[in-house]
């Protein structure tokens, strides 16, 4: 007992507060930047299931309320550690986007949706599993003939969001 309360009631509000907190992050998290040594991504949680392994041990255990706590430390440590390795850091490598980048549009073919003249742009229209995308398009090299609406064309650079192109009649004959 701590002032007369009980360890089992400090776990328990212990947990209620991080519950609280972590909805409170979850939906205001966006707005404040954490830039400092502690990250509360990780500390909410540590606490979190530090109050839930402590409310277990007490309530379900005759241990002595020191080895309780220390045994929910080490838990909360590994299982925060767990959950950092494997689910925060991936999420903040991942990118926030479902479209494809314009780097992966390079080698691929895409359709000409408004003629590309020979020494002008046009527009081309590249499909992804993700959807469509369309972007302006030029010549990657000097050609005879424009490219026509419906035609192929193989992307082969895309400099800052035009996309350069070369006239594709699709595989070699064998």
């Amino acid at each position: 007992m701590i002032a007369g309360i009980s360890f089992e009631s400090i776990y328990f509000y212990l947990l209620i507060i991080c519950a609280v907190l972590a909805m409170v992050m979850l939906i205001f998290g966006d707005i404040f930047e954490f830039d400092g040594p502690i990250d509360p991504i990780l500390v909410i949680p540590w606490f979190a299931f530090l109050g839930l392994f402590g409310y277990l041990g007490e309530k379900l255990t005759a241990l002595n309320s020191f080895v309780i706590l220390i045994g929910a430390g080490i838990l909360a440590s590994i299982l925060v550690f767990l959950l950092n390795f494997y689910f925060i850091l991936p999420m903040r490598r991942a990118e926030s986007t479902i479209s494809i980048s314009e780097k992966d549009m390079e080698g691929n073919v895409a359709t000409v949706i408004t003629p590309i003249p020979i020494k002008g742009m046009g527009e081309i229209q590249f499909k992804s599993v993700t959807g469509s995308l369309s972007r302006p398009a030029a010549f990657f090299e000097p050609q005879e003939t424009e490219a026509l609406q419906g035609s192929q064309v193989l992307i082969i650079e895309v400099k800052e969001r035009v996309c350069y192109v070369v006239p594709y009649q699709g595989s070699l004959p064998i």
